[in-house]
């Protein structure tokens, strides 16, 4: 069995967050990355957040509403059935600047969705709850700090894969996450990071809990016209509760499963023209993955993202392209075939604002999934639109 993110994904569209195909082939859990938040939260950065926030105090309010029609909603592999959308969220920010060089911040965030006429996807959502407090020392740049955040997720798990034709149910899933750090300079506009963290995933299906824990190496580099670079490095191990081992074959063995994750990614970002109105970003990660017994669960997905934005007087428009790829080192198919997916998504939206509190929006995204196993690929396009008020 694999999620389907169709909760999450109209949202964030939505939204104007981009979500890598990865998000959705490369994490069984379906939370957001770190890289995902910071994009949410700062856009460029907690840095130019703070630069651009001088007051002890500030705070943030984002509501939006939008709707609009998806050809394929659950994803499914052989029957599709078009749904209409409606979507609605709310986020807020608060950001303290200590004197002592300390900053605290908290960020909510919520949204729901309606699928009409599909009763498993009569109400959707997620929420999220974040928290850090950090201290950098301004005489020696070294810093110090904590994250706690909180996930709430309610989305469709897709079976599609084990049954003729598409069968999908909701599944809710608790996540809460502890994670220090330390930073430190190492060169002009160079940063390091490392990171540890813990994670308890606990789901309404109890034979999918499952503990977590991460060790994650940061490097940042920022440059003129907003030239930003970031590579990171990881290691991360999951015990699961009740998911049983499984042998090369796929039949379940009497120990429980253990997972390990390495990985890598990079990506660059960067202002272009006169009046620095383009934008482009490119990142690309390699993970694998290997479990403690037949190695049923072990493969290698790797993924890339290009994406350019231009603005122009009101209006902000912006393109994406994503591409990924996941081979399975010993799982078959029915052909006896190694098991593998490709992706391709693509996304086109127009932002225009209206004044400082309103914008309106419309976004087009197509995705598509191939396999050598076809219960895995499945075609979506969605079109959105709607509105967003900030203060």
């Amino acid at each position: 069995m694999h999620l389907r993110f169709v909760a999450l994904a109209p949202m964030a569209m939505l939204m104007g967050l981009s979500i890598p195909l990865g998000l959705i082939h490369a994490q069984e859990d379906g939370n957001f990355t770190d890289e995902m938040l910071e994009e949410l939260l700062f856009g460029e950065g907690l840095e130019e957040a703070l630069e651009k926030k001088p007051s002890p105090w500030s705070k943030n309010l984002n509501l939006m509403l939008g709707g609009g029609h998806s050809d394929n909603p659950l994803q499914g592999p052989h029957l599709q059935t078009e749904a209409g959308f409606a979507a609605a969220s709310v986020d807020a920010f608060l950001l303290r600047m200590g004197k002592d060089a300390s900053v605290l911040y908290i960020y909510l965030y919520g949204e729901g969705n309606y699928y009409s006429g599909i009763p498993s996807l009569d109400l959707t959502g997620i929420a999220l709850a974040q928290a850090e407090y950090s201290v950098t020392s301004p005489t020696t740049g070294f810093g110090r700090g904590i994250r706690l955040r909180h996930t709430y997720y309610d989305m469709v798990f897709d079976m599609s894969e084990n049954l003729d034709s598409p069968y999908s149910f909701m599944v809710q899933s608790n996540k809460s996450e502890m994670r220090p750090f330390v930073s430190f300079p190492l060169g002009e506009g160079l940063t390091g990071t490392l990171e540890l963290a813990a994670a308890r995933d606990i789901y309404a299906m109890s034979s999918e809990d499952y503990g977590e824990k991460e060790f994650r190496s940061i490097l940042k580099w920022k440059g003129e016209k907003d030239r930003a670079i970031n590579f990171y490095i990881f290691s991360r191990w999951k015990d699961y509760d009740e998911r049983l081992q499984k042998d090369r074959d796929g039949f379940s063995m009497n120990s429980t499963s253990e997972t390990r994750t390495v990985g890598s990614g990079i990506n660059g970002s960067r202002t272009l023209g006169k009046e620095d109105d383009w934008e482009v970003s490119l990142s690309g990660y390699v993970h694998k993955t290997t479990d403690n017994a037949g190695g049923y669960y072990d493969y290698t997905s790797l993924n890339g993202n290009l994406k350019l934005s231009h603005e122009i007087g009101p209006w902000t428009l912006s393109a994406t392209i994503r591409a990924s790829h996941s081979k399975y080192d010993i799982r078959k198919t029915s052909a006896s075939e190694l098991f593998k997916r490709n992706g391709i998504a693509n996304e086109f939206e127009a932002d225009r604002k209206i004044n400082e509190k309103w914008n309106i929006f419309a976004v087009w995204k197509s995705e598509r999934d191939e396999s050598n196993d076809p219960d895995y690929e499945y075609e979506a396009n969605v079109f959105s639109a709607g509105m967003k008020w900030s203060n």
